[in-house]
């Protein structure tokens, strides 16, 4: 209640301003057109890349050092770090890349967002940009009528920079004017009182607006309208900094725990960058002075100062953090640990991937991978045997002949914890599909359909698991042999694909003639299972070893067995055979 009365009494006290001042109005007009450009570009560039940018940072991620510079390069073209930490919180959360490197994109994309400032200060001021404005618009909104998503894309980015540029505009304009009515610098604190004060200040605006690119417009437009005094502007620039953390932090809430602990290394670095220009904020601004000519900045350019001064300051903060990130890392994992999951949640299939396709893939990949990893573990255990009995293929033998029973019900682990999380992968597969092409389509349904043999297995597991307790416990050794023989095949299938799954998560790639010979020799064992047309179950039963009513179980349960082996073999086709599907279909976002 008090917050809708707070946010009431904000749009009234903004109604007033706007109807009763002119200069007001032009102002917050300008700050409005400024957000929607922002807006507009972000999600043109989300188009126009087609994936490119995605690419980019995973490939030139391989090290920190690379993967700051990158973030400071891309943010740079970009102009959003928000679209970047989006991208990195994907990554992360289907651990493409690893939390360190995450941080060091997060750097760079601190000290790209810098160029913005040069930006305004050296264009929007001294052009008269809105000029260049609405051709941008006019063609933005043509290329916006196109069906390529490329070209919807680049309509975006024009948009986004007509109305950034008619934004600058509008707000240098109505600052230009309010000097005339208000005096703002005539208010300055001097000292570090109003120091803390503009800091303050800067922090505050950039919450509210939720960008400090729109705040550090705003503040050298300011300054150039000679409505505040350079020493503020420093200070306000150091609140935008400090300000954008806590936009991160509101921002992470609704992601997972490496989301969060991103937001909080951008919380430490920031508030830390912070601390490091307050504390230096004389020797900095005296620096500034010192170098200017060596940039060509004239020295009653202060708009151009403040741009060198918001990088200098984010620059020192890299140098004096940089060392550190892999500390921030263990201090982020001790504040923000990972939270029991109950096994039924998904914990790669996260919604800012939705409308990434490679992302996209990689989660439900993932996903459907951990779903098969419950699923085996849970019908290793119908069968009687403990994963960590199977290390080796010798184990193989000796879990078959050692029987001790654990009580499993597949039911029940399907229905509390399998179910859920086999419809959420479903679900998240149609959704990300509609952002797909044909070709990375047909791959998710492969996996959808990998997701469903996954459960079936479990499901036929179920069907033979009371009669393998029931005849491994018979006193008649022919039919012992017989469920012994059918408890052997799955597992040793199981194993095998578990290899297959160990080479596909490690960084050496299996031989293709290797898979195949191996792939090969799973179907021919195959054939074991089939007791009909081998005639063994015929022989048992003429020699009197066991009754018809034996066979018959066999007869079934060797189907199933069948059944589950087809389809472990189905599954390690799908999911860990390596032959770059995956990539292959990620390379088609660049072209799309």
């Amino acid at each position: 209640m008090v917050k809708k009365t707070l946010i009431i009494l904000l749009l009234l006290i903004t109604a007033f301003y706007v109807i009763s001042e002119e200069n007001i109005k032009i102002i917050l007009s300008g700050i409005a057109i400024f957000l929607i450009g922002m807006h507009f570009m972000e999600d043109g560039f989300k188009l126009f890349s087609g994936g490119t940018l995605e690419k980019i940072l995973e490939k030139f991620t391989s090290t920190k050092i690379r993967a700051l510079t990158t973030g400071f390069i891309v943010t740079s073209i970009v102009q959003s770090s928000s679209l970047i930490s989006v991208i990195v919180i994907s990554f992360l959360s289907v651990e493409l890349i690893s939390l360190a490197k995450g941080i060091a994109i997060i750097f760079g994309a601190n000290l790209g967002s810098t160029t913005t400032a040069w930006i305004v200060s050296s264009f929007g001021l001294k052009l008269k940009i809105s000029v260049y404005a609405m051709p941008m618009i006019i063609f933005g909104v043509i290329f916006r009528f196109s069906k390529n998503n490329t070209y919807v894309g680049l309509g975006n980015i024009l948009l986004g920079l007509g109305f950034i540029f008619l934004g600058i505009s509008y707000m240098k304009e109505g600052f230009d004017t309010l000097k005339d009515s208000i005096d703002l610098a005539a208010y300055s604190v001097g000292g570090y009182l109003g120091i803390f004060i503009y800091i303050l200040i800067g922090a505050v605006s950039t919450v509210v607006i939720q960008s400090s690119s729109a705040t550090m417009a705003i503040i050298i437009t300011a300054l150039a309208g000679a409505n505040i005094l350079y020493i503020d502007a420093l200070a306000l620039a150091i609140g935008a900094n400090i300000g954008t953390t806590v936009t991160a932090v509101l921002g992470s809430l609704t992601s997972n725990e490496n989301g969060k602990r991103l937001a909080f290394a951008h919380f430490i670095f920031n508030i830390s960058t912070g601390l490091i220009a307050v504390v230096l904020i004389y020797i900095l601004k005296d620096l500034v002075d010192i170098i200017s000519p060596l940039f060509g900045i004239e020295h009653d350019n202060y708009t151009m100062k403040l741009a060198l001064f918001h990088t200098i300051f984010n620059l020192l903060g890299i140098i004096a953090l940089f060392p550190f990130i892999n500390y921030i890392v263990k201090l982020a994992e001790r504040f923000i640990s990972d939270k029991y999951q109950k096994s039924s949640k998904p914990l790669y299939l996260a919604e800012a991937n939705i409308k990434i396709p490679y992302n996209a893939m990689v989660s439900i990949q993932k996903e459907t991978i951990r779903l098969y990893d419950l699923a085996q573990s849970a019908i290793l255990h119908a069968l009687s045997v403990h994963t960590s009995q199977l290390n080796t293929k010798d184990d193989i033998q000796k879990v078959v002949n050692q029987y001790t029973k654990i009580d499993t019900n597949l039911d029940n682990i399907y229905q509390k914890e399998l179910k859920s999380l086999y419809s959420d992968i479903i679900e998240y597969a149609l959704i990300s599909q509609q952002n797909m092409t044909p070709e990375q389509s047909k791959y998710v349904t492969d996996l959808k359909q990998v997701s469903s043999i996954i459960i079936q297995t479990l499901k036929d597991t179920r069907d033979i698991q009371k009669n393998i307790n029931f005849y491994l416990n018979s006193k008649n050794e022919n039919i012992k042999e017989e469920y012994k023989f059918i408890k052997k095949e799955i597992v040793t299938f199981i194993f095998e694909v578990n290899e297959l799954k160990k080479d596909f998560e490690s960084d050496s790639v299996t031989d293709e003639l290797e898979v195949s010979t191996q792939i090969q020799v799973d179907k021919e064992s195959l054939q074991n299972l089939d007791v009909i047309h081998n005639g063994r179950i015929d022989s048992l039963i003429k020699e009197e070893k066991i009754t018809s009513k034996m066979a018959t179980s066999v007869i079934n349960d060797t189907s199933n067995a069948y059944t589950i082996c087809s389809n472990l073999l189905t599954i390690a086709n799908t999911l860990f055979i390596r032959d770059n599907k995956l990539r292959k279909l990620g390379e088609e976002d660049e072209v799309k």
